[in-house]
């Protein structure tokens, strides 16, 4: 009896050591997924911040006591959560609030499509350029589908622009046999080829419309690409990306406002172009568009600032250009980080940013394209902040569709830096227009 009661014993005692061997194991693996999960969120938390990081200092400039009000609630309430799990819940949720709020609330709302007062847009011709894929592609669907628009849909690749064209076109059919879509009706799109690396492609393209009787009331200067480093010139022999989206959209909007000199342009920029002009500042250099460039480097392979000084191109080109036909307007737009095909990795089915919500998708990053396009030459003047210095030039859109005035960021103030201030960038953009006519006309344009 003595023997069964010492087995017995020791019996207990395994089963306890297993028991306790299984708790243990358990606890421990559910540690690491927990670990995990924070790492996760850790490291997607980082890739939202990267990627919205324009639209989130947008907002602490507009609503900076109130989003501090709201982190320090945050912040609060997850102190007093006990665990883990619960603060990755609130940590998710949040996540969840300042994408919607930045994507669907803080924007500023579009005009009803149909119409309404000061709103008249069925009708009207717009030139969209890059328009078979991305912002250029969900810009000629919207205008056409929601406002009635007639779009010229100016592509490199013709099957591309067709293939885009009856797409749109397929949707238009559908809203017009459907009464409940409240559409503004009667759009259309118009598939046309132009090859922006070729001057004589654009003044063909130009020709066409002019020929067809055709008066452009919007141009959207949209195409562009990410150059890499190292590229040789173009057959013009200038550096190939700039002369791309700079020169040769600067080219087809001298030729399309002089049929008709009320035009309004509106060019595809990016918050980038802050970012050129920070980076020749702290290499000791002037801005990244100065003499040199004009002189030199615009005859010069491609090197790494090649993307953000066509950007801020793109925005000298806005604001010049009511300076040069006054009865014109221009707008340079800033999208912030949208998932489009500009970039390989930005491509994908399931796990890219965009779908991810990392970063906006084209269907919410056309808005500030929309703005730009629909609103009138009052509203735009209106929305500006009181104070405006440069009455006679364009204007920049930012992300949340809200008019700004040109160079206005701290870094372009004057007294700030003499290559930076934002007489310097008048004066270089009258450069940059003087230059870019000089070119056009050195190759017959």
């Amino acid at each position: 009896m003595a023997d069964n009661a010492s087995s017995s014993s020791r019996r207990r005692a395994t089963a306890n050591d297993d028991g306790g061997a299984s708790s243990s194991s358990s606890s421990s693996s559910s540690t690491t997924i927990d670990a995990l999960v924070a790492l996760g969120l850790f490291l997607f938390t980082l890739g939202f911040v990267f990627f919205r990081g324009m639209e989130i200092a947008k907002c602490v400039h507009a609503y900076g006591n109130r989003l501090a009000s709201a982190l320090l609630g945050t912040v609060a309430l997850a102190s007093s959560l006990g665990s883990r799990r619960s603060r990755c819940l609130l940590h998710v949720a949040s996540l969840v609030v300042v994408a919607h709020l930045l994507d669907r609330r803080i924007p500023k709302p579009l005009p009803a499509p149909g119409g309404g007062a000061g709103h008249y847009h069925s009708g009207k011709t717009v030139v969209v350029t890059g328009a078979n894929s991305g912002i250029g592609y969900e810009t000629s669907r919207r205008l056409a589908a929601d406002y009635g628009m007639r779009v010229i849909m100016g592509c490199r690749s013709m099957a591309k622009c067709n293939d885009a064209a009856a797409a749109i076109n397929a949707e238009l059919m559908t809203s017009s046999s459907s009464s409940s879509k409240g559409s503004g009706g009667g759009g259309s799109v118009t598939p046309m080829e132009i090859d922006l690396s070729s001057f004589e492609s654009v003044e063909s393209f130009a020709s066409a419309l002019i020929k067809s009787g055709t008066i452009v009331d919007t141009l959207f200067n949209n195409a562009g690409y990410a150059p890499t480093a190292g590229v040789p010139v173009n057959g013009h022999g200038l550096e190939s990306s700039f002369a791309s989206m700079h020169l040769a959209h600067f080219q087809l909007a001298e030729l399309l406002l002089k049929e008709n000199p009320r035009m309004r342009v509106v060019n595809t920029s990016s918050g980038t172009s802050h970012i050129c002009a920070i980076a020749s500042s702290l290499r000791g250099g002037g801005n990244c568009i100065d003499e040199e460039f004009l002189r030199v480097g615009i005859r010069s392979p491609t090197d790494h600032l090649a993307y953000i000084r066509a950007k801020l191109a793109n925005v000298m080109h806005a604001v010049e250009i009511p300076r040069r036909h006054p009865m014109a307007t221009a707008v340079a737009i800033d999208l912030g980080w949208v998932g489009t095909s500009i970039q390989p990795w930005m491509k994908g089915v399931l796990l890219t940013p965009s779908s991810l919500g990392m970063m906006r998708t084209a269907r919410i990053g056309v808005l500030p394209v929309l703005l730009a396009i629909l609103s009138s030459d009052e509203e735009l003047s209106d929305d500006l902040r009181a104070g405006r210095k440069l009455n006679d030039a364009g204007i920049m859109m930012n992300v949340f569709g809200r008019p700004e005035e040109a160079f206005s960021m701290p870094w372009w103030r004057d007294g700030v830096n003499a290559n930076l201030s934002r007489d310097s960038m008048l004066w270089m953009g009258e450069r940059l227009w003087d230059e870019s006519v000089k070119i056009l006309q050195l190759h017959g344009h």
